[in-house]
């Protein structure tokens, strides 16, 4: 993640926001509608350009002598979590699609599929936070600090944007 702040490739960035723009349009063309697709992506941009707006003015308080392209770089390596849970549901979603039984085996799944999903939201967190460290270049406690903050803030956005039914599922 140090080597992506400080070097970080705009194709790499691409690569990703491209994926994601890949399963969106997929995803809501199962369900029958590959045009709100693209506007959910749309709304998914907003909010990413929102997060790194939000960290970058933020770390830009403590410390002046930081780059804008050095948070776009590491917050897009923060999405391949955020990714390879949603193909995976959308993979499970066609492969053993709801509703589960209460079975042994449904009940496996179930608690395997809850183990995958902590683990990854375990490895978003860390990214997280590397990407601040690493972007920013600030200290533990204000990088706590300025997540809690986050979380104040865009909690109630993900939350109204699951309200609204823009996204399925509040996502950060």
């Amino acid at each position: 993640m140090r080597d992506i702040a400080l070097n970080g490739k705009s194709y790499q960035t691409i690569i990703i926001l491209v994926i994601a723009l890949l399963y969106f349009l997929f995803s809501y063309s199962l369900r029958g509608s590959p045009w709100w697709g693209g506007v959910v992506y749309i709304v998914f941009l907003l909010t990413f350009i929102t997060t790194v707006t939000f960290f970058y003015h933020l770390s830009k308080q403590f410390k002046k002598d930081i780059r804008f392209r050095s948070f776009i770089y590491t917050f897009s390596y923060t999405l391949i979590p955020t990714l390879f849970w949603f193909i995976s549901n959308l993979a499970l979603f066609i492969i053993l699609p709801p509703p589960r039984t209460m079975s042994i085996l449904g009940r496996g799944f179930s608690i395997f599929f809850i183990a995958y999903s902590v683990s990854l939201l375990v490895w978003k967190l860390i990214l997280v936070y590397l990407a601040i460290r690493f972007s920013s270049r600030l200290g533990l406690y204000r990088i706590i600090y300025m997540f809690l903050l986050y979380t104040i803030i865009f909690v109630p956005l993900s939350l109204l944007l699951y309200y609204f039914k823009i996204f399925r599922i509040p996502f950060i």
